[in-house]
């Protein structure tokens, strides 16, 4: 195997997983989101509160960057369609 394409190789794994990574990361928030906020509401613990709160802004932000990709490939799809 050449090194050039053995690099491509590794710079396209490279490119899905930066893509994937916010998807999956918002996922992995909510969850923890979801699991802290019933913790939270049996309990009523101050610990509990602010891992809530936490969670939830960093599950927001990687909704909020998820959303801006599809923005991206949406005026890509639009970009290409006009070419």
């Amino acid at each position: 195997m050449d090194p050039e394409d053995f690099f491509q190789f590794i710079s396209g794994i490279a490119n899905v997983a930066a893509w994937f990574a916010p998807a999956i990361l918002f996922i992995v928030f909510l969850i923890l989101f979801i699991v802290n906020l019933i913790k939270f509401r049996k309990e009523r613990m101050r610990k509990y509160k602010v891992r809530t709160i936490v969670f939830g802004c960093i599950s927001g932000y990687f909704l909020l960057t998820v959303a801006g990709e599809i923005f991206l490939i949406g005026m890509l799809a639009a970009a290409v369609s006009h070419m």
